[in-house]
């Protein structure tokens, strides 16, 4: 313990056995953290652009760190969180699979498919349902931001409508360039089942100039009683997408999709069941982690290597606190500027970590 303090006294203190120069501050040792901090910012900026969208374990990292992040958005705004549905995570993951394997981005496929198909697809009928995606993005923390930053994506993930939820990614090719492709699925099951009306086309994506989401509700009649025993029959709806253009996007291209209830007509009128909406004053408990400690940290990189700035900083402005005012008499003008130039390159690489897409990251 002895030999411990009197190495960190010799690194941080300026005093006579090491002549008034910690050797933390000396050239050597500059020269050394630099290059570390040189050499950890490349191989993240390599892994962010060419490793982290080709790995498969990272696409599994990310969905559980997502569903986390979103559940963690909603309770912090009381809102209940919301549970992990098996078939809204097939109905993702169909949806995602597609669009790597087609080249897409885009809420509707270019076969026509809008999202509801792939809801239908996988026996999903729903009330109220929502989808967010996501490309380019090589951090969960940055997709979970940019849903945030934008109040139509926002909308989505804090509407009270919304119960379950479903979360998925997959590995393809987008612009020529690999990437991975992230898709958020929102839904509260159907009060009473449903029976899709051509899915594959049912509605589509307004291609004018930015205008205000309409929200469709359902429109249901009254039910009539029946027997225990019977078994309701389908309700024939046609999903309606609401969808909001951006500003910033070219007239093709969609930013936006939700659905609130749906466009209905009763096959049978005296069976169909009016939908259960959930509210907001639903009690918030805590979400149900998802993601390891592991996971998370693995899926958000850019994170993991600013923390390791932060750190370089730290410790460096604690050495030069030291140098100067431990022995104010004694001062060594290269010491101090060493000690600036690391703070200064640590710096600067998070602000580049912070500031620069290095992906051209795109969200709808």
């Amino acid at each position: 313990m002895k030999r411990v303090r009197q190495t960190l006294k010799n690194s941080f203190v300026p005093h006579e056995g090491n002549d008034n120069k910690p050797t933390i501050l000396r050239a050597q040792t500059i020269a050394f953290v630099a290059v570390i901090v040189l050499v950890a910012e490349s191989a993240f900026v390599f892994g962010a652009k060419y490793i982290i969208p080709n790995s498969k374990l990272y696409g599994i990292i990310e969905t559980n760190a997502l569903v986390d992040e979103t559940n963690a958005a909603r309770v912090s705004n009381d809102l209940p969180a919301l549970t992990v549905s098996p078939l809204l995570q097939e109905a993702a993951q169909e949806k995602a699979n597609d669009e790597a394997t087609k080249g897409y981005f885009a809420h509707t496929s270019p076969q026509g498919l809008t999202p509801w198909y792939w809801f239908e697809n996988v026996g999903y009928s729903f009330d109220y349902a929502g989808e967010n995606l996501a490309v380019n993005f090589s951090d969960s923390e940055d997709v979970t931001n940019a849903w945030l930053n934008s109040p139509e994506h926002r909308a989505n993930i804090m509407s009270a409508d919304f119960t379950q939820i479903g979360m998925a990614t997959a590995q393809g090719t987008f612009n020529g360039q690999p990437t991975t492709y992230v898709v958020e699925e929102f839904g509260t099951p159907a009060a009473a089942p449903i029976a899709f009306v051509n899915a594959a086309s049912a509605a589509s994506i307004p291609t004018t100039a930015p205008q205000a989401p309409v929200v469709t509700k359902t429109t249901t009649k009254p039910a009539t009683a029946k027997p225990a025993t019977t078994t309701p029959k389908p309700v024939a709806v046609v999903p309606t997408i609401v969808a909001m253009q951006s500003s910033q996007t070219t007239s093709s291209q969609q930013s936006f999709v939700a659905v609130k209830g749906a466009s209905t007509e009763a096959v049978n009128a005296e069976t169909q069941v009016p939908s259960q909406a959930t509210t907001a004053s639903a009690v918030p408990s805590a979400p149900v982690a998802q993601s390891t400690f592991v996971q998370k940290l693995f899926s958000d990189p850019k994170a993991l290597a600013n923390d390791f700035y932060y750190l370089v900083m730290f410790i460096f402005f604690i050495a030069l606190t030291l140098n100067i005012f431990v022995n104010v008499r004694v001062q060594y003008p290269r010491l101090i500027i060493g000690g600036l130039l690391v703070i200064v390159v640590a710096g600067l690489c998070v602000m580049l970590n912070q500031n620069i897409n290095f992906l051209q990251a795109v969200i709808s």
